[in-house]
């Protein structure tokens, strides 16, 4: 008899320890996450935009340091000449700049990349939640693409312990996403001799897609002698899908 009162004592109680594992609940881990704003940029040659780079969900964030590389035939990091030396447009963000020390921050543009990066001065907590460290400008050099791609990234705390976190990186285009390639239009340079051809002349020209989407082309050929414009000839129009170079044909019948 005493024996069974004893297994039903252990059966009871590793049933109540059975539903007490049961109703613990974990709140899932929130990673801290940099990423570049806006994610999508587009502009025209010669002119600038601005992006920010961001924090997210962080938590006693004390130092910070970031590299990112872009396409540099198409972007260079804006900067001003202070005597002999490059400036670069690259500020620090609000998110640390309150901190009771105050912060050092630290920018360098190069042809491909650039490394920014700033840190807490004095023994205080790190600053948490979501913001923005630093701001960029760059001036478009050419048509064309490029990734704003953060290849690394590093985030500490006031123990200057690394964070986990994760990365978004940004992108841009040149808003005229369909670009007529130099020197891709002949007769050679643009110039020709009528009555060495015949009253015919066939004309050319190669355009090249450099956006991310698909485009309806056509190419207008405005034939201008010394004095007055002769003739405008347009070719029909074509769908030019992303990275898709295309060749337009048109005929002059006649040039007097």
């Amino acid at each position: 008899m005493r024996g069974r009162r004893v297994k039903r004592l252990s059966l009871v109680l590793s049933l109540v320890v059975a539903l007490s594992i049961a109703g613990v609940v974990y709140a899932p881990v929130t990673l801290a996450s940099v990423y570049v704003d806006p994610e999508e940029n587009t502009a025209n040659p010669s002119e600038s935009f601005s992006i920010d780079l961001n924090v997210k969900d962080v938590v006693d964030l004390f130092s910070w340091g970031i590299s990112m590389k872009f396409n540099p035939n198409v972007l260079e990091v804006a900067y001003r000449m202070v005597g002999t030396t490059k400036v670069y447009n690259i500020t620090e963000g609000p998110f640390l700049q309150d901190q009771p020390g105050g912060t050092t921050f630290v920018a360098k543009g190069y042809l491909t990349y650039i490394n920014v990066g700033c840190t807490s001065l004095g023994a205080y907590p790190g600053v948490s939640g979501s913001g923005t460290l630093c701001t960029v400008t760059f001036l478009v050099k050419d048509s064309g693409k490029s990734d704003l791609d953060i290849y690394k990234s590093d985030l500490l705390d006031s123990t200057l312990t690394k964070m986990n976190h994760t990365v978004s990186d940004g992108h841009f285009y040149t808003t005229a996403r369909a670009d007529l390639l130099r020197r891709s239009a002949w007769p050679a340079y643009h110039h020709f001799d009528v009555s060495k051809h015949g009253p015919n002349q066939i004309l050319h020209a190669k355009v090249k897609n450099l956006g991310p989407t698909e485009l309806h082309v056509y190419v207008r050929f405005d034939i201008v002698r010394d004095d007055a414009l002769v003739a405008t000839v347009t070719t029909d129009t074509i769908v030019v899908t992303q990275d898709t170079m295309m060749e337009f044909v048109s005929r002059l019948r006649t040039v007097n």
